[in-house]
């Protein structure tokens, strides 16, 4: 009987992690924390969060609202960050046809059809 243990890697962690279907895009929005906002593009999402271009001053952990040019408010937490870009998750997870989720998909949708980005 083998009880080798064995560390996942990097790249199996994180499909390990991931629970939802991601969907590329540029879409630009607004993010509110500490008392302030600014611009910054969506580079891809789910319905368990989304990855941010062009966000500064955020660490993990912070609390954020992202504010879809639609009006729609998804409420999040920043889980990871590497210069201008930010990793967050909804605090809690959204469902698929909620109506942020769905602005998303509208406004890739209608720019390129939205390319799903699979986990190899």
């Amino acid at each position: 009987m083998n009880t080798e243990t064995r560390t996942a890697s990097p790249a199996e962690s994180a499909v390990i992690r991931r629970r939802h279907e991601r969907r590329s895009a540029a879409i630009t929005a607004l993010v509110h924390s500490h008392g302030r906002f600014q611009t910054v593009s969506i580079v891809d999402f789910s319905s368990g969060g989304l990855q941010l271009q062009g966000a500064f001053g955020l660490a993990v952990g912070d609390r954020i609202t992202v504010e879809l040019l639609s009006g729609h408010r998804l409420p999040g937490k920043v889980v990871w960050s590497l210069g201008s870009r930010i990793g967050a998750q909804f605090v809690p997870a959204l469902s698929p046809d909620h109506p942020g989720i769905v602005a998303l998909q509208r406004s890739v949708g209608a720019a390129e059809g939205g390319n799903l980005i699979r986990e190899k």
